[in-house]
């Protein structure tokens, strides 16, 4: 069995496997952040009510689903490859466990 992907790991391998991530934040369902930059979760939480992504002075904002209801959002920098990114991020989103597994007893 291995380890889920906690909210803290997930934006760790997101700045590892990203060109230019200004600030990235995991939100918890009810919109709380879990992890990342907590000044993003407004933004984020207005991006996920409208449903497309947006371009501000500081770049854009993408955001994806996670499994349990939550949320992963980043803010691109000028030179971050967005088709990429967005995949990156729909990956990790899809893989971050709301609660860590539990191990059944032999």
């Amino acid at each position: 069995m291995t380890a889920p992907l906690t909210p803290a790991l997930a934006l760790a391998c997101l700045q590892e496997l990203s060109v230019d991530v200004r600030a990235a934040v995991v939100l918890d369902p009810d919109g709380v952040p879990l992890a990342g930059d907590g000044q993003l979760a407004d933004r984020a939480r207005a991006l996920l009510a409208g449903g497309t992504a947006r371009v501000a002075a500081d770049g854009p904002l993408l955001a994806a689903r996670t499994p349990g209801g939550g949320a992963f959002a980043v803010l691109a920098g000028d030179f971050a490859l967005l088709p990429l990114l967005r995949h990156d991020l729909a990956r990790l989103a899809e893989a971050l466990a709301d609660e860590p597994e539990t191990r059944d007893s032999p």
